[in-house]
């Protein structure tokens, strides 16, 4: 048993490592194995069925929008299933839950088949699972990687209060690939909330199922990060020993969970999903067109702005010269931004933005950042749409969730381009974490999306107005006028107008 440590000594402890810039260092990174993609063979399964759609369309990219939760997953794990030659997952979060542990499930068959499986994931995601992710590496065919880990593998807020400058750089991008010719890239992260499996909070999100000369792209990237001076081995920052049985013993864990989940309802769900009938069927009605991955490199912090995918997302903004729709869940412009849509609303582009309400957010400080822009964006003729927080319970909590909120990060640049990925119109997006997406050039696509936002932002937002006395929401669907933020209780607004006081700007 070890000895009890007095709280005194625990903080001088600690203090002493702050001192000395920390307690421990990360280990040295040497003799990683590089590794890069892998493409399944011409008679692979996937090969196959892609064959005939990529032969009609030379040279072009297929796009399938996900829309929604179920399809989403359903995709996902489609595409593990399919798999001959090659896995890469690369997320921000990858949480141990039912739709976490489904994947996991997946991953592991299809190593026991054969398929090489590389997890790539931001050390934010590996809270509490190093042994897991551990032991999960010690199949032969798996590899997990951490991107900037902690050097402080159980007190990690050590890492951030004694390193912050490197520890506040997260890897926020969010694609899987299998076989290299099939890729699934968009705003989701791995957990419940995000594919229609959390009773409490759910998001909506948007990805894009590719195929075609996109796919190399994402590829790419990912090999980028993979092979990046940031990224370790799960095995050289765990003090965890893997013994030869505890990898059988997951999968007797593994077998006891899954017959727990067989009749769970979520399952049944799953396998009525329209999705999953169209893909069997070969019936996906691809969009086909240009595409090209826009990713940051995975040295971000180290590198120039040229570099960096701000740039060209900055030029596809100012070549827009009709309509520009922004979804984003974490919306805050900065000055530059807001002079950024103005300039381009004074032009006579009609600039919209869709983004959380207050009642919405689930990140309440993100929404203290973006309130004070709000009458400058009206004023120059933006139109500013706010989702509202849909369900049972109304969004009273100065703290929690609400029942829905919105996670999509996608533009739409006037009926010809779409952008969809990870990347929020916010500073942390810009100049701190990494971020990918893919922006297509399929005017079919974007007139699709056009056309069903009306039906949306009438059931689904407030649109956000300027009067004589100030904002006003007004609720689409019913005509009426709210002069103070929707659904939104004391302590909700009273927080977000004291965070609003903060300095946080930059962090957001």
């Amino acid at each position: 048993m070890p000895p009890r440590v007095s709280w005194r000594s625990f903080w001088l402890m600690i203090l002493g490592c702050l001192s000395l810039g920390g307690c421990s260092s990360l280990p040295e990174l040497k003799d990683a194995p590089r590794s890069y993609k892998l493409t399944s063979a011409p008679d692979s399964l996937i090969a196959g069925y892609l064959a005939e759609p990529l032969a009609s369309h030379p040279g072009q990219s297929g796009v399938l929008p996900l829309f929604e939760g179920l399809d989403a997953m359903v995709a996902r794990l489609a595409l593990i299933k399919s798999a001959e030659a090659s896995i890469d997952l690369q997320y921000y979060i990858f949480r141990n839950d039912d739709t976490g542990r489904l994947l996991a499930w997946q991953l592991l068959d299809a190593a026991d088949r054969g398929v090489r499986v590389r997890l790539l994931l931001d050390d934010t995601a590996s809270v509490n699972i190093d042994r897991q992710l551990a032991v999960m590496a010690s199949h032969p065919n798996v590899s997990v990687r951490l991107y900037n880990p902690s050097s402080h593998r159980t007190l990690r807020a050590l890492s951030f209060v004694s390193d912050f400058g490197r520890m506040n750089h997260r890897m926020h991008n969010k694609s899987l690939t299998v076989d290299n010719r099939l890729s699934v890239v968009g705003g989701r992260n791995i957990g419940n909330e995000y594919f229609s499996n959390d009773e409490d909070v759910e998001f909506g999100d948007l990805d894009l199922l590719l195929t075609g000369p996109v796919v190399e792209q994402v590829s790419d990237q990912f090999d980028a990060y993979w092979n990046g001076s940031d990224t370790y081995p799960v095995e050289l920052l765990t003090e965890h020993q893997v013994q030869s049985d505890e990898l059988a013993a997951m999968y007797d864990l593994i077998a006891n969970q899954k017959r727990q989940l067989e009749e769970h309802p979520y399952i049944q769900r799953l396998t009525k999903s329209p999705l999953l009938r169209h893909m069997a069927d070969n019936r996906l009605e691809w969009f086909w067109g240009e595409a090209r991955v826009f990713a940051d490199p995975h040295d971000k912090r180290e590198g120039k702005a040229e570099a960096w995918m701000i740039t060209p997302l900055l030029e596809e903004f100012q070549q827009t010269r009709e309509s520009l729709v922004i979804i984003s869940p974490y919306f805050v412009p900065t000055a530059d931004g807001v002079r950024l849509l103005t300039g381009l609303a004074k032009r006579g582009v009609a600039v919209t933005v869709i983004t959380n309400s207050l009642a919405a957010t689930d990140v309440l400080a993100v929404h203290s950042g973006y309130k004070g822009y709000r009458e400058a964006l009206l004023r120059a003729g933006v139109s500013l749409y706010e989702v509202k927080a849909t369900g049972k319970r109304p969004s009273h909590s100065w703290k929690g969730s609400s029942r829905s909120s919105l996670h999509a990060k996608s533009f739409l640049f006037d009926n010809d381009r779409l952008f969809v990925g990870s990347f929020n119109f916010d500073p942390r997006s810009a100049w701190l974490n990494t971020e990918m997406g893919v922006m297509v050039n399929q005017g079919e696509l974007n007139q699709k999306i056009h056309a069903w936002l009306p039906r949306f932002l009438t059931n689904n937002t407030y649109q956000v107005k300027l009067g004589k006395d100030g904002l006003y929401w007004h609720e689409l669907s019913s005509g009426k006028d709210i002069y103070a933020e929707p659904q939104a209780g004391f302590w909700r607004r009273f927080m977000a107008d004291v965070l609003a006081l903060l300095p946080l700007e930059s962090q957001l």
